[in-house]
């Protein structure tokens, strides 16, 4: 098997109480079985207080439910999972352990060999800090310590490009923008502000477009580094998809980004809220890449190096 993940992948640690936005508020938190059984089996006040915070999710399986302010019911004031500092972090369900943590699946079609891709999510703010404090290019390893660049990760995946064609090229119109707002819309929404924010930056891009420009111009390595994380975390879906798809895909989850940045003047808090919309909702990943095919005419795997939508990007 191949494993790459991004270089700065092994110096990741979670921020903790220092997390301004956790992972402990807004989403169920999901319990694996063999957690479920350990918890049902805890005796005494915590045993009591775990089976009062579980419950049945929509889906069948067992989660924690929120409290009246969204938050996991062991989230302290302090920003700290309750169980972790009493039981340690071998109490802990697997979702709590691995998160952000993603691994992918892929394989090389020449010699069929596995490939594991894997990372951290955007929805982490640790993540998207460690992307905005490289000082250049975005690099991926292999546990044997070798560096590969995006296009070298492609190549392994049987889908060579163009130079410069799997990179961010900071180019935008506003019909291009309406398009994209459009599509957004017929994801399925993570809440009401979501919506509320497609609808805003809808009436207001003649205002937001000219920042857009400017931030491109003022983050030109965040951006594109951003671009080709977005663009690895999905590389797995070259099994279903043309390369090309996916990179229209990037483009658009670029471009919704800087405009979500120019809305907020937040540059980190804006990928991480499109990831939580989007990337942790695999149903929108899925729904928006279908849009896009459907968009050009064609199905999966049908768009190549020498379609029409290739040479005019």
């Amino acid at each position: 098997m191949i494993h790459i993940f991004p270089s700065f992948f092994p110096h990741f640690s979670c921020k903790a109480d220092r997390c301004l936005h956790t992972c402990c508020q807004t989403w169920e938190i999901d319990i694996d079985p063999e957690t479920e059984k350990r918890y049902r089996e805890t005796a005494g006040p915590l045993g009591k207080e775990l089976s009062e915070w579980m419950k049945t999710s929509e889906d069948g399986s067992t989660c924690f439910r929120l409290n009246e302010k969204g938050f996991c019911h062991f989230l302290t004031e302090k920003g700290l999972c309750r169980l972790y500092l009493e039981k340690g972090p071998s109490y802990m369900c697997d979702i709590c352990t691995a998160h952000p943590r993603f691994y992918k699946y892929t394989f090389n079609p020449m010699t069929d060999e596995e490939v594991e891709l894997s990372g951290t999510g955007l929805c982490c703010e640790r993540t998207v800090e460690q992307i905005f404090d490289l000082k250049g290019p975005i690099t991926f390893s292999t546990p044997e310590g070798k560096r590969l660049s995006m296009e070298e990760i492609l190549h392994i995946l049987g889908s060579d490009s163009e130079p410069g064609y799997n990179h961010f090229i900071p180019e935008f119109e506003e019909v291009d923008a309406r398009l994209l707002l459009k599509r957004l819309s017929e994801t399925e929404p993570i809440d009401e502000e979501w919506t509320e924010n497609l609808i805003f930056l809808k009436n207001h891009l003649p205002v937001l477009l000219p920042k857009v420009k400017k931030l491109a111009e003022k983050y030109p390595f965040y951006f594109d580094n951003l671009y080709q994380y977005i663009l690895f975390r999905q590389l797995d879906r070259l099994e279903s998809y043309d390369l090309s798809i996916l990179i229209r895909y990037v483009d658009e989850s670029l471009f919704f980004t800087l405009l979500e940045t120019a809305r907020t003047g937040d540059p980190l808090r804006s990928p991480a809220r499109w990831s939580e919309q989007i990337e942790y909702d695999t149903d929108n990943v899925t729904i928006l890449l279908d849009s896009i095919a459907e968009e050009y005419g064609y199905g999966e795997n049908e768009i190549g190096p020498d379609s029409e939508f290739y040479d005019e990007r």
